[in-house]
């Protein structure tokens, strides 16, 4: 969803039949065009407390084969086959894109398509930052799932003093005492961290109050190692963020040098028996439920001073409450930050933090009549604009037959050309409250082509998202309505319908999905489809794993199309990640996809990765019946050739091989500049049977491709880019030998050139004909700010020998291909 009618493996047939020889007639030209139409059609990126989805959409199948790096980088590689399809021939040229991406500022800087292998494209995805992501391609090979997670936004529970634009740097608060800390104190602490140590005084109540802390510390990242190991020796440590005159970048005292009251010191009193904390428990939520917050503050303060126990964290949350209801607002700020140094990661952190910027926000408002500082309010807009134009030649020329052959083939050369306008149009508009977000996603466009050959462009005016979503923070629930996408949960891409999630739990989400699949991107809802989709995901706050289940089903004209259960999980640690996918359709008794990606880092800076995966192809639905027919109906189907729904169903299953993926990665650093990979990989997809006048189609075998890249940055100028790829294997149509060279280096300011030239060979398996390939092109580039600048520009020259059985005796016949293209684009984004 969308998803083409037809199978990727029938679309190689009229290629394999115009590649063989007819009786005493020439062979024809080898079509390796890849036509106007472009293969990402959205990225749409999701942001999460802790995580962001990217979530990519292509306009064709797509079958994942490795990411570099595997799972950690500023930048990322996503190698990609395309299937039969998409239209494109194991030589394919495939022009640069930069793929419609909505959402992710701040978070994504840029994408782009190329390709830097035969049959193969690379999307290169550049954050912002060093991020770490895992993987997953779910069902449908037409949608991909990038999920970036600890994906830290500057959340609240972490700035207690300061805002990020403020600061400048970090400390670490070791310990708070009301009277000075003696210079053994100071040198023990240096001792153990390794790292300056001072101290800091704040006045609370008109007391003078000592901090001993470490720093300052620039970065976040050695801040948050530091914490880490000095809660070890000073459990009561805390991150501070430019508070003081020490980390504060002007120098001067902050929000936070505000006088709050003193808070009870933890285990100040002695021990309780559990029975008696769970009995003290409840009397305070029934307090706060009778809105007794006298009460409820006298006991929430008596397991204050408890020392740490199961529930501390939620008694520590709900004094806050219970004090900010009662109208104690500094008491209730001053449980607040409390909580955030104690618990920076507890279950409740966002929800605290959201309260206590609330009471700030009110007390600033109060004093200034402005929000305060930092604080993001109203509606915000980011989005771009862009355009792609694009033109696309082919001539082919025949060598001259013998004499007497009697052919009608011409020799005269062959022409054909495409090209077309994109016009693309991405908008984000989100409100952020205090208790709700509101956001609005549209990613639409227009396309124009210029000729009105079978392949031009269809409808021109797309709708890939447009959606409308509303968070409900202390609820938890989140309500998404419209044109969006998804490739978990069962879904299958695009879709306009209903979306909801419901976070019931810290670890607990129960998401649910109804509406109707989308075939085409046009503004109207398809309805001669539905579905329904619920499922259940858990993800415990700070581990490295997660997971969901989820139970599918579909309608199509009247028929089940689809019914499935399945589970997906993402395991992330330091050394390796794992990600499974398993979707198996119960009414069918068929297993759609089981796949699972894993990395491994192993000593010396060895990574492997891995692949293996066994999916339908294309995905078992009943509309799989109509492969390789007349009609576009099942119901003219079944009419016409008097067909029961059984028979339709048998056919569905006749229609859908098994395919076998399997990929390994091997990948090692030399140096500082290079990087050296080799990757094997071996697909085969199953026989399927002849049945309502489709023909059968063999097994293809095990079909293996080696291949191996060498990397380099910063080897001719600092800031370039290099690959050198040797590719070796088999496809369906033949054996494939090619070496690429792509190169991208800085030529001065924001601009940026990109040569790339290859050499491929194509031995055809069925006539024993050669085609050699030559391949140049140039990208060039300028990126400045929101603009964003492309030039590219390449040429196929191709030759190929095919040998002749004519009445006459054999010939070979020679015939030459010249493809070129040039695409100028531009982007402009706003936020």
């Amino acid at each position: 969803m969308p998803r083409s009618s037809s199978a990727e493996r029938w679309l190689y047939e009229p290629l394999l039949l115009c590649a063989a020889l007819l009786a005493g007639a020439p062979a024809p030209a080898q079509v390796t065009g890849a036509g106007p139409n472009r293969l990402v059609n959205v990225i749409d990126v999701s942001e999460h407390e802790d995580q962001v989805d990217l979530t990519m959409v292509f306009n064709c199948s797509m079958r994942f084969v490795n990411n570099l790096p595997a799972s950690e980088g500023k930048e990322v590689r996503i190698q990609l086959a395309p299937l039969p399809d998409c239209g494109l021939s194991p030589l394919a040229l495939v022009s640069t894109e930069t793929p419609p991406i909505l959402g992710g500022a701040g978070i994504v800087r840029s994408t782009r398509l190329e390709g830097i292998a035969p049959g193969q494209v690379t999307v290169t995805i550049t954050f912002v930052k060093s991020e770490q992501y895992v993987i997953a391609q779910g069902a449908d090979p037409h949608g991909l799932r990038l999920r970036v997670i600890n994906h830290k936004r500057q959340k609240p529970q972490v700035l207690v003093g300061g805002q990020p634009a403020e600061i400048a740097q970090y400390a670490i608060n070791l310990d708070s005492e009301p009277k000075p800390y003696p210079q053994a104190d100071i040198d023990l602490a240096h001792q153990r961290l390794k790292t300056p140590v001072y101290v800091s005084e704040v006045t609370v109540n008109d007391e003078k109050w000592y901090r001993l802390r470490v720093g300052p510390i620039a970065e976040r990242k050695e801040a948050d190692k530091l914490l880490e190991l000095a809660l070890h020796d000073y459990p009561r440590a805390w991150l501070a963020i430019g508070d003081d005159s020490v980390t504060n970048a002007a120098g001067a005292p902050s929000a936070q040098s505000e006088a709050l009251p003193p808070v009870e010191k933890i285990g100040s009193d002695p021990p309780l028996q559990p029975e008696e904390l769970k009995r003290l428990m409840a009397q305070a939520r029934l307090a706060l439920d009778k809105h007794d917050y006298k009460l409820a503050v006298t006991v929430l303060t008596k397991l204050q001073r408890q020392p740490e126990f199961p529930d501390r964290s939620s008694a520590q949350e709900l004094l806050g409450l219970a004090r900010e209801r009662s109208g104690e607002l500094a008491h209730a700020k001053a449980e607040y930050e409390e909580y955030l140094r104690r618990y920076p990661n507890g279950e409740a952190a966002e929800r605290v933090a959201l309260r206590l910027r609330t009471l700030r926000n009110a007390e600033a408002r109060a004093r200034t009549g402005r929000e305060a500082p930092g604080e993001a309010h109203g509606w915000q807009m980011s989005g771009d604009w862009s355009q792609l134009i694009r033109y696309d030649g082919q001539r082919i020329t025949n060598g001259p037959l013998p004499p007497n052959s009697n052919s009608t083939v011409p020799l005269g050369p062959l022409t054909q050309s495409e090209n077309a306008v994109f016009n693309d149009f991405d908008l984000l508009a989100r409100n952020r409250g205090n208790n709700f977000d509101l956001i609005g996603r549209l990613s639409a466009g227009y396309d124009k082509s210029f000729q009105s050959s079978a392949s031009a462009l269809g409808n021109p005016t797309r709708v890939s998202i447009a959606s409308f979503e509303v968070l409900d923070r202390p609820l938890g629930l989140l309500a998404r309505l419209g044109r969006q996408v998804s490739v978990e949960d069962g879904i299958l891409g695009t879709f306009d319908g209903l979306f909801l999630s419901w976070n019931f739990k810290p670890s607990w989400s129960l998401n649910a999905a109804a509406g109707y699949p989308v075939e085409q991107l046009i503004l109207a809802p398809q309805t001669q489809e539905r579905f329904e989709t619920v499922a259940l995901a858990y993800a415990p706050p700070g581990a490295h794993w997660d997971g969901n289940i989820f139970a599918t089903t579909e309608q199509f004209q009247g028929f089940k199309d689809r019914q499935a259960v399945g589970f997906e999980t993402r395991f992330l640690a330091q050394n390796a990640s794992l990600v499974t996918v398993v979707d198996y359709d119960t009414f069918y008794h068929s297993l759609n996809t089981a796949s699972a990606i894993g990395t491994v880092t192993l000593p010396a800076r060895w990574n492997v990765s891995f692949d293996a995966e066994r999916r339908n192809s294309p995905v078992l639905t009943t509309r799989n019946a109509l492969i390789g027919q007349p009609y576009a109906d099942l119901n003219q189907l079944a009419f016409n050739l008097t067909l029961t729904p059984q028979d339709i169903y048998q056919l569905a299953r006749d229609r859908t091989p098994v395919t076998d993926n399997y990929s390994i990665t091997v990948n090692k650093p030399i140096g500082q500049r290079f990087q050296w990979t080799a990757i094997v990989t071996g697909t085969e997809t199953g026989a399927t049977p002849a049945s309502a006048g489709v023909a059968a189609l063999s097994s293809t075998g095990l079909l293996l491709t080696y291949q191996t890249q060498l990397f380099a940055n910063d080897l001719w100028r600092k800031g370039d880019f290099n690959v050198i790829t040797l590719t070796d294997g088999n496809t369906e149509i033949g054996r494939i030998e090619s070496a690429a060279l792509t190169s991208r280096f800085p030529i001065g300011g924001a601009w940026r050139l990109g040569p790339r030239f290859s050499v491929d060979r194509l031995t055809d398996a069925t006539t024993g004909a050669v085609e050699t390939t030559y391949i140049p092109s140039v990208l060039l580039d300028w990126e400045r700010g929101r603009w964003l600048f492309q030039l590219d520009t390449g040429a196929e020259l191709g030759s190929r020998e095919a040998f002749l059985q004519l009445p006459t005796g054999g010939f070979v016949q020679t015939q030459d291909t010249t493809r070129y293209y040039i695409s100028i684009s531009y982007r402009v984004t706003f936020q």
